[in-house]
């Protein structure tokens, strides 16, 4: 069976990866930059290894379980928790997972009331107790925000807290986005909490592109047209396949949110933490920031210090981060050096769960990306993997039937 692929992000790359796994190895990715990845890129510059766009893996996705070599990647761990500076004060919420000490000053100096911290136990109890398709299949749809008020959590640990969490996970400042990707990520949080491969988030297409291999991936190619049988490129060829699959959004009109992500150098840190630091202050441009290189030393090969600094939307002054930055840190932060600014217009899509997921067309094309399910690494890995699958079933019904 001959199989083309059109985009060789994260979905098309693993789609391929299934594909090869079940000995279908007759297979073309057409990919439209010079890199495999999609959204999953890291650029070397100046000694620095830069992710496009601030991400993480966070190691509790059961779809990365079933296809990565963790040890291969050398994850390299965030502290558990979260640090949050508000109007010139630190408050630490650290995951009693981390010691006694990290439980006590989260108790005594953390945000919110010790009836929030309750709450907060008994979300993390239950939601260990579901399966996360448990968590999906749910019927109730209500936002995020509403979800949290229901648990009865205060407004100081949702404004303080939960806010400025959420607004750097899902990349919207109102958390309308549906409640149960918030179950599902603070589930993946509390499991297994967050990481860097160590050579930088592209580590992870990489290994895929190694099992798939790089002769089955076109780079520079844009395709023109497609059907169910058949690709047209930009040369003007047309090849034919048995299937085809498109693994990137042809949809233009799809919501997506926005991020603007600054990497600055420092001859030093304001603190030595592993933890994400959320911005809680009122009117705040910057959701967070990270000390990427105590967290992933290899991130910075020059003997400097880089931070990794996240704001949600479009900003294109570095005057506004910078005036965030010094209302966190002081007045240090005017000797930071930027490094590069990316503005990642397309960060993660606006998904609608109660759309039922589809791997086939009408007309015959299969299609997979993490816009059809999550909006998540977890996502874009689902959607290649039950494309694959669906592929893989057709492909032993039609020799079945053949064979009869």
């Amino acid at each position: 069976m001959k199989i083309g692929i059109i985009g060789a992000g994260l979905s098309g790359l693993t789609c391929g990866w299934y594909l090869k796994k079940n000995s279908i190895n007759d297979i073309t990715i057409f990919e439209f930059s010079d890199k495999a990845g999609g959204k999953l890129k890291t650029d070397r510059i100046d000694g620095f290894q830069l992710d496009r766009g601030f991400q993480v893996l966070l190691p509790a996705y059961p779809e990365t379980k079933k296809v990565l070599d963790y040890d291969k990647l050398q994850l390299q761990r965030f502290q558990k928790g979260s640090l949050i500076y508000k109007n010139g004060k630190q408050i630490p919420f650290y995951d009693p997972g981390n010691g006694l000490t990290a439980l006590f000053e989260t108790v005594v100096n953390g945000p919110g009331s010790v009836i929030d911290k309750l709450i907060l136990l008994k979300l993390k109890w239950a939601l260990s107790r579901l399966s996360i398709e448990d968590i999906f299949n749910g019927k109730k749809t209500i936002s995020s925000l509403a979800y949290l008020r229901e648990l009865g959590f205060s407004e100081r640990i949702i404004k303080d807290f939960w806010i400025p969490f959420y607004q750097g996970v899902f990349l919207e400042n109102s958390l309308e986005t549906d409640s149960r990707m918030l179950q599902f990520t603070f589930k993946m949080f509390a499991e297994k909490g967050a990481a860097l491969p160590k050579e930088g988030m592209d580590a992870i297409p990489k290994q895929l592109v190694d099992y798939i291999g790089t002769d089955k991936i076109r780079y520079n190619t844009k395709v023109l047209n497609y059907d169910s049988k058949s690709v047209t490129t930009s040369d003007g060829k047309q090849e034919s396949f048995d299937k085809v699959v498109v693994a990137c959004n042809m949809n233009k009109n799809l919501e997506y949110h926005s991020v603007t992500n600054n990497y600055y150098e420092a001859e030093k840190l304001p603190i030595d933490t592993k933890h994400v630091i959320l911005n809680a202050n009122p009117n705040r441009i910057i959701n967070n920031a990270v000390m990427i290189s105590n967290v992933a030393p290899n991130y910075s090969q020059n003997g400097k210090h880089l931070i990794s600094v996240s704001a949600n939307g479009i900003h294109t002054d570095v005057d506004i981060f910078l005036s965030d930055l010094k209302s966190m840190f002081g007045l240090e932060t005017a000797n930071w050096k930027l490094v590069k600014s990316y503005i990642i217009r397309e960060a993660l899509p606006a998904v609608n769960f109660e759309k039922k997921y589809e791997p086939t067309s009408i007309e015959g094309v299969f299609y997979c990306g993490d816009y059809l399910l999550q909006g998540s690494i977890n996502g874009a890995m689902e959607s290649g993997r039950r494309t694959a699958e669906e592929i893989i079933s057709v492909s032993k019904k039609t020799h079945s039937f053949s064979r009869a």
